[in-house]
Formats: structure tokens, C-alpha cells, sequence
């Protein structure tokens, strides 16, 4: 998984060329209407004008004169602009956001649309392509056949997780359900609001995740912290399938521990489905695992119950 570092230099450099293509378009447009001989004497006769305004009095005559010139000549260079097939906003940087003019920032606060980057490339960097990822618009009750009620709250619970996100005072969700139950739907719907909300997030599989663990085992120490960073920092993690995969020693349940830990005391969100219960979770993980997952002061446990929705017709 690419780490913070590098994906701050390559969102960053997206933003200085998002710019630099907006305002090398408005030098050629400009360049191609000084091939207009009387456009090209405007533009510079305006030039000239503002520029011996600058040196003036807004109270004297000569301002007001000097004033009345420059809106006059500008008539004249607007209609020779418009018979070069352009209009005044054509010489000017059209950039793509109008918040922040391409730079990521609004007053020092990050732009929406530089989350929406980061989101797209940690989504990528996860495997996963936003347009893929069910919605919670989309979802069809009608295929659970039990315990339907239970599950309408279930996904209202999930939803209002994301779009109350950081005023939840739960930081953690945890799963719990059989195979087959929808489990990943849910969690990959909840996936989708955040991107739409512009929530820093990262979906991992507990394989997944348990490889970037043992990666992180055996890295040399000056790249360990650039493995796990993408991890211990998103708003949002999402680990599907908690579990599934291969127990490796003195890597899975140390690991998995710091990343949890981390992110509580960071006051950091994560949502775990499960195969498991929450006595096999113990068993499976220690106890030192097994509380930063099940403690109800900052986790919402819920149980999925249903039939394996993925042999339903």
C-alpha cells in the first residue's frame, strides 16, 4: 500500500498540474487573440491606462477621466475578443475547483475536492473502484426473507455512522454474523457514503491487512512506519472478514493490537465484520485484542443475523 508520504506528493502534484494546464490554456487562448491586430492594441492600451490610473487620486478629475477611458476601450476589446471566438473568461485559469482554484486548500483548511483524491487513490491502492460499490440506496430488503425490520435498523445505524460521522460518540462498529449474511455489503455501502462524504478511508480484508502486517514485520525499521501510517491515520478503517485469515506468530495479534489501540487513542474510527462470536474473538486474539474490539464505552457491536444470502435466488 502506498504511504502517506508518497500519497501526499502525488495528490500534490495533481493539484500543481490541475493549475498549470488551466493557466497555460488561458495564455493560449490569449496568445491566439493577439493574432488580432486591434485586439492585441487594445489589450495593451488598457494596460497602459491602468497602469498611469495606479499613479492617480480617486478624487481628481484626471482619475475619473483616466476611468472613463479604460471602460470605453475595454467595450472595444471585448468585441475584438469575441470576434476571436472568445470572451473574457477565456483568458482567464478555468480551474476545475472554484473553491479552492486548484490548490487543495481553503484558507489553510483542506478542499473537499483534495479528500475526494486522496479517497480515489487509497481506494485504488485497496483494490476497489468507486463505481463498483453498492450504494445504500440501492439495497433491496426484500431479499432478506427473516429478520427484516432488524436489518432495516441495522443499515440506518451503519448510515447514520457515516453521516454523522464525527459527531458519533462511538468510534467503532463491530459485525458480527455468519457467512453469507451481507456483512461485506454493508460495510462496502458504508464505504461508498464515506467517500461521498469525503472521509478519509481505507478497506482492508483481514488477509489483506494481515499481509501488510507481515510486511511490516519484516521491513527494515526506517520503513516500517511508512507501511502502517495509511493505516493508523484514515478517519475511516473498514476490515472485512476478521477471522478469515492465517494466524501468523508474533505478527497477527501484535499487529492487529497496535492498529486498534492506535486508532482509539487517536480517537479514530473503525468498523470490523465478523465471522466470529465475541468468545471466539477472545479465544482467537487474546484478550488484549479482544478489548479494544468488544468495549461498549466505544464500540457498537451488532449482530447480522440471516440465511447465506449467496445462494438465494
Amino acid at each position: 500500500m502506498i504511504n502517506k508520504t508518497e500519497a501526499t506528493a502525488y495528490i500534490n502534484n495533481i493539484f500543481k498540474v490541475r493549475r498549470a494546464n488551466a493557466k497555460q490554456k488561458a495564455n493560449n487562448n490569449l496568445e491566439i487573440a493577439f493574432g488580432n491586430p486591434k485586439f492585441k492594441e487594445s489589450f495593451y492600451k488598457v494596460r497602459s491606462l491602468q497602469f498611469d490610473l495606479s499613479k492617480l487620486n480617486e478624487d481628481s478629475d484626471d482619475y475619473k477621466k483616466i476611468t472613463a477611458q479604460i471602460e470605453e476601450e475595454r467595450k472595444t476589446l471585448n468585441k475584438e475578443l469575441s470576434n476571436c471566438g472568445f470572451i473574457k473568461e477565456d483568458l482567464k485559469p478555468n480551474y476545475t475547483c472554484k473553491k479552492c482554484n486548484d490548490t487543495g486548500f481553503v484558507e489553510k483548511t483542506t478542499c473537499s475536492c483534495y479528500k475526494t483524491e486522496q479517497n480515489k487513490l487509497y481506494l485504488s491502492e485497496s483494490g476497489i473502484n468507486k463505481t463498483t460499490l453498492p450504494s445504500f440506496d440501492d439495497v433491496d430488503f426484500n431479499v432478506f426473507n427473516k429478520n427484516q425490520e432488524e436489518i432495516k435498523k441495522l443499515y440506518e445505524i451503519a448510515k447514520n455512522y457515516i453521516l454523522k460521522f464525527n459527531e458519533s460518540k462511538k468510534q467503532n462498529i463491530i459485525i458480527c454474523g455468519k457467512t453469507g449474511v451481507g456483512k461485506t455489503y454493508l460495510t462496502e455501502c458504508m464505504l461508498n457514503e464515506a467517500v461521498n462524504q469525503n472521509i478519509f478511508s481505507i478497506y482492508q480484508t483481514a488477509f489483506n491487512l494481515n499481509q501488510t502486517f507481515l510486511e511490516y514485520h519484516l521491513a527494515k525499521l526506517e520503513q516500517k512506519n511508512k507501511i502502517l501510517n495509511p493505516i493508523l491515520t484514515c478517519d475511516l478503517l473498514i476490515i472485512d472478514d476478521l477471522g478469515s485469515e492465517n494466524k501468523m506468530n508474533n505478527v497477527t495479534i501484535e499487529y492487529l493490537y497496535l492498529v486498534l489501540d492506535t486508532r482509539l487513542r487517536n480517537n479514530l474510527k473503525t468498523v470490523i465484520t465478523t465471522n466470529l462470536n465475541p468468545d471466539q474473538v477472545q479465544n482467537t486474539y487474546e484478550d488484549r485484542v479482544f478489548s479494544r474490539i468488544f468495549n461498549k464505552q466505544v464500540s457498537v457491536v451488532v449482530n447480522m443475523a440471516g440465511e447465506d444470502l449467496r445462494f438465494k435466488k
